[in-house]
């Protein structure tokens, strides 16, 4: 797919003067920052589109929407990612694909455009729209999986493929710890939804792609949701929702949560646990984001079928770190990731007459196409 030159140069240039700055104090005090903020806002503000080289093949329903949700974890294990989304039974022939990080020029997934590519290779529509910015190579694997490699643009985002044009898109900036992700993690920037208008002959429809916060607290992912939702107020077509909901049940963001955290993995009981964690919209321990869905008129029961999209690993957990470390409490942390299966990864949908959806199963975990499970779902 053809790159832009001017953005990859824009890109490197904002990369370097964020460089240079450790923390969102230091970059707000510097007289650059309003020229810098300027050009920031044009690059995350700036959504990009593919279109197929020849006209897609009908789908295989006319009466239905077949999606697929998934968070390819940036698209670090493309060839596998493409080729589950071209192959699998449960998966191939989708009419339309929300999916969470999704690179733009980052080494990690060998610095492709990972939404271009993967429309190329399916023969889809896509738009495609960046969260942050990246200074470093990532976190976790992220630099293993770079090579050696540097960045290209340094871009993380959000996408949606579709078999039928795409009209309309738009961001909807969602509140976000932009402190926290740029002292801790490197990257400038907000989390957002991409909303874009599917042209579909037999009933256009809305389809969003969405990522919420997982470093911060159940409020805050109910804050982000009604974000979004004040945005779609005005929408009568149907909607299609598709995220990561990064809905944990836990909060996390004050030094006393990581040890509820604990306590909740290590000493529940085994059906008191998955209850929580597999539905995480039920409960004293509800995520208050599914309370802003249904009072918005949204639907998600039908389309879930309650089994994990994550296995959590603490070594991807900063709070963990000193329990890992120690031999004392090594045990007690494995057996607690052993218990920690979450269901992250969301439908949900508005206007329909109705729908069903599935868990796909054998394409998450280390080594495997990501770390998250995709989703399918129809929608008639």
């Amino acid at each position: 797919m053809v790159r832009d030159p001017a953005l990859l140069a824009e890109c490197q240039a904002l990369v370097g003067a964020l460089r240079r700055h450790p923390t969102l104090t230091a970059l707000h005090r510097t007289p650059e920052w309003p020229d810098l903020d300027r050009r920031l806002r044009g690059v995350l503000s700036t959504i990009r589109r593919t279109a197929p080289g020849c006209e897609a093949a009908p789908p295989r329903d006319p009466a239905r929407v077949r999606a697929v949700h998934w968070n390819i974890e940036h698209g670090n294990w493309y060839l596998q990612v493409e080729r589950a989304l071209r192959e699998h039974p449960e998966l191939t022939g989708a009419d339309l694909l929300t999916l969470n990080e999704v690179d733009l020029g980052m080494a990690r997934a060998t610095n492709r455009d990972v939404a271009a590519d993967l429309a190329g290779a399916l023969g889809l529509h896509a738009a495609w729209a960046p969260l942050f910015l990246e200074t470093t190579h990532g976190r976790h694997d992220d630099a293993r999986e770079a090579a050696g490699r540097g960045n290209h643009e340094s871009l993380f985002g959000i996408a949606v493929l579709s078999r039928w044009p795409i009209g309309e898109a738009r961001i909807v900036e969602l509140p976000s710890p932009m402190r926290f992700q740029y002292d801790t993690e490197g990257m400038y920037g907000r989390f957002i939804a991409l909303v874009a208008s599917i042209e579909r002959p037999a009933g256009p429809f809305v389809a969003v792609s969405l990522h919420l916060e997982v470093h911060r607290t159940r409020a805050h992912r109910a804050a982000q949701m009604r974000a979004l939702l004040d945005g779609l107020r005005d929408e009568r077509r149907p909607i299609l929702l598709g995220g990561d909901f990064n809905s944990h049940t836990f909060d996390r963001g004050r030094w006393w949560h990581p040890l509820v955290g604990a306590a909740v993995l290590s000493s529940w009981p085994a059906a008191l646990l998955r209850r929580r964690l597999l539905w995480p919209d039920r409960g004293p321990a509800r995520e208050p984001l599914f309370d802003v869905l249904r009072a918005a008129g949204f639907d998600w029961e039908h389309l879930v079928d309650r089994q994990p999209t994550l296995h959590l690993r603490f070594e991807r957990v900063p709070e963990a770190e000193g329990s890992l470390a120690s031999p004392l409490t090594r045990p007690l942390m494995a057996w607690a990731e052993r218990r920690a299966h979450l269901r992250l990864d969301w439908f949900a949908g508005r206007g329909w007459q109705g729908g069903s959806g599935a868990t796909v199963g054998g394409l998450d975990g280390p080594g495997r196409a990501s770390d998250h499970a995709p989703l399918i779902a129809d929608f008639w």
